[in-house]
């Protein structure tokens, strides 16, 4: 039952009683003794600290040492007496507040104070490499004093952590305000400095004045430098001192005092001058930063924005650590004011996030629809060519709600930050409250209705009937007259049977077939047939250079599309497939126009697929490699290559 008392408590509550910070072991007991006596004696705790005290405390007090929360002084295996920290503490603290009274009582040590303190409550720290990170410690510090350490044989000192850094820099300055009061040091300084600081002579006068009767203000002046003069006028001066003391032979404890006084103003006008340093870094790059993001393209993700640069081009991660830039963006997406929205918003795309800063969100916006409606209409315009050439049609070229669900699936996977804006309902929010602001930009408007986005083909100012009408007009004029379309298309529907009952090319073979084929023929040049049959030798000449062992085309076509789609909805990897194949396929129907079978080799076919792949369109897919070699095999199959399994 021993152990549900807490014995610490009780050894602070004695000690805190009685003003102690050491006392005799059996007057503890004692005290312990009678106030169980006095509790419920039918609580086995209080009945074995009445009868059997040793018992419960003992192991436990034991313990408490271990742990250094306590020193105890034993004789043989009995305990003789407890002491806290707060002991030897407490005497340090006195010998401080001395010198508040008398600036003329040295800084204290164990020697002058002729004690010793254990081990487990001081801690050696040197000047030079320790005091530093000891001054930077927030909370309690790991013992409650300090040895300070100073190089060249100048006398340590002892000091209670609470003091550091503030209260030890306080009475360092208190220190040389002595030093200037003896004799005609004050003058001598002066005399010292005033060449260093040719045309200041007043801020030198000023800035001694301070240390002599403004204490207060020249410890300020160290802490927060309001002045440029401030951190040159300390290091020249302790400097100084320092030199002064250096030439005496014989120095008094008073020397001492003022040597320790110049070394510790010396590190903390370091010190803070590194912290103010530190903290102008830092409104830099937090400025720089914040210019960054505003730039085009306005939204980045977070590895761009670790590898931001200033205006001199060096990056900002050399002057914020990575964990203080993540968060200063975590800072910035999540404050806000009560009712508006952060100052960077997150937009959250297939696995990915980018932030945008919220005053560039409608500008982001405006320039997206610009650029979607300009690709999504050249691109519809050159399929539903395709299909109204070969008499198809699609559901989104018949339906406006199939339209619109065409438009909603080519953004997502096209355009994923535009879809991300759409999507989270970001953009009406940015709008209300830029409007509060009276900071709208221009053509806005026309986005929103009704305090909400407009629908996505308003938005693109894409229609479905006026697109079929200019993919008509794209037409030959007989698909426009209906004798002539219907025999046209009659005609089609034969020749397409008369083609499946010899096997049919696949729709991409057809297009290359009919590409080689309308190549204007010379005297001495190939037909049709002919150059048709020397691409295809060419195709299936490459592919086997270009195809590991072991695979046939389509096989490893599959493989490679598994490894650059990396699209998790079914329907968004379906139709990058089908997006991917299209561009290859536009693609090389303008270069089969000017090429010949025998320029058709296996380095042309690899920069054909490179210059696809680093296209803008596909250039943010991320396995680049296996969409380059993706697109070789699938331009080759287009030409005609049809190699099954290879040995």
């Amino acid at each position: 039952m021993g152990r549900a008392i807490d014995v610490y408590q009780l050894v602070l509550s004695f000690a805190q009683r009685n003003k102690l910070g050491e006392f005799d072991y059996k007057t503890f007991v004692q005290a312990v003794q009678r106030q169980a006596r006095l509790s419920d004696q039918d609580e086995p705790v209080y009945r074995d600290l009445a009868l059997n005290p040793d018992t419960v405390l003992v192991p436990k007090l034991f313990l408490l040492s271990r742990e250094k929360k306590l020193v105890l002084q034993t004789l043989g295996n009995e305990i003789q007496s407890i002491i806290l920290p707060q002991h030897f503490s407490e005497i340090f603290f006195q010998e401080y507040r001395r010198m508040d009274e008398s600036p003329d009582v040295p800084f204290p040590d164990e020697d002058s104070l002729k004690i010793s303190v254990p081990s487990e409550w001081i801690q050696s720290i040197s000047v030079e490499t320790d005091l530093g990170s000891v001054s930077e410690a927030k909370g309690d510090k790991a013992v409650p004093l300090y040895r300070i350490t100073f190089p060249d044989g100048v006398r340590s000192l002892v000091v209670p952590s609470a003091y550091l850094p503030v209260k030890l820099l306080e009475y360092s300055v208190l220190k040389l305000r002595q030093y200037l009061r003896k004799g005609a040091n004050k003058d001598y300084m002066y005399n010292k400095l005033v060449n260093a600081f040719p045309g200041k002579e007043g801020q030198l006068k000023e800035a001694l004045g301070a240390v002599l009767t403004k204490n207060a203000e020249a410890v300020k002046g160290i802490q927060i430098s309001e002045s440029e003069f401030t951190y040159p006028f300390w290091a020249y001066f302790v400097s100084a001192i320092k030199k002064d003391l250096e030439k005496k032979e014989n120095r008094t404890a008073e020397d001492s005092s003022f040597q320790q006084s110049a070394l510790l103003c010396e590190f903390f006008v370091n010190y803070y001058k590194g912290k103010a340093q530190r903290i102008q870094d830092i409104e830099a790059a937090v400025k720089a930063l914040d210019l960054s993001m505003r730039k085009p393209p306005y939204y980045f993700t977070i590895e761009e924005i670790l590898s931001f640069r200033d205006a001199k081009g060096a990056p900002l991660l050399g002057r914020l650590s990575q964990e203080e830039l993540e968060g200063r963006i975590r800072l910035k997406t999540t404050k806000a004011e009560d009712g508006a929205l952060p100052e960077l918003l997150i937009l959250s795309m297939s696995g990915k996030r980018a932030f945008v800063a919220k005053d560039k969100a409608l500008l982001l916006a405006v320039k997206l629809i610009g650029e979607a409606r300009s690709e999504l209409r050249v691109r519809m315009l050159e399929q539903w060519k395709r299909l109204a050439e070969d008499f198809q049609s699609i559901p989104a070229m018949e339906s406006d709600e199939a339209f619109l669900g065409e438009l909603v699936s080519l953004i997502e996977t096209r355009f994923p930050v535009l879809d991300a804006l759409i999507r989270d309902r970001l953009l009406p929010l940015v709008r209300d409250e830029a409007a509060a602001r009276a900071e709208l930009p221009p053509d806005i408007a026309r986005l929103f209705y009704k305090d909400d986005l407009v629908p996505l083909d308003e938005l693109l100012s894409l229609y479905r009937k006026p697109l079929l009408v200019d993919v008509r007009m794209l037409l030959p004029f007989w698909y426009s007259v209906p004798i002539f379309f219907d025999i046209a298309r009659l005609l089609h529907r034969l020749a397409n049977r008369l083609e499946r009952g010899r096997g049919s090319r696949p729709e991409e073979g057809q297009a290359a077939a009919k590409l080689i084929e309308k190549k204007p023929r010379g005297k001495n040049e190939l037909t049709a047939k002919e150059r048709r049959a020397a691409f295809e030798a060419a195709a299936n000449r490459i592919a086997l250079e270009l195809l590991p062992k072991g695979y046939g085309l389509e096989e490893y076509l599959k493989i490679l599309e598994e490894r650059w789609n990396t699209l998790l909805n079914p329907e968004a990897k379906k139709n990058l497939v089908y997006d991917v194949d299209s561009l290859a396929r536009d693609y090389l129907r303008g270069v089969l126009r000017t090429m010949g079978g025998s320029s058709f080799t296996t380095q042309r076919v690899k920069n054909l697929g490179s210059t696809l792949a680093d296209s803008p369109s596909l250039s943010k897919i991320k396995n680049h490699q296996a969409l380059e070699l993706y697109l070789q095999l699938y331009l080759l199959k287009i030409v005609g290559a049809r190699l099954e399994r290879l040995p």
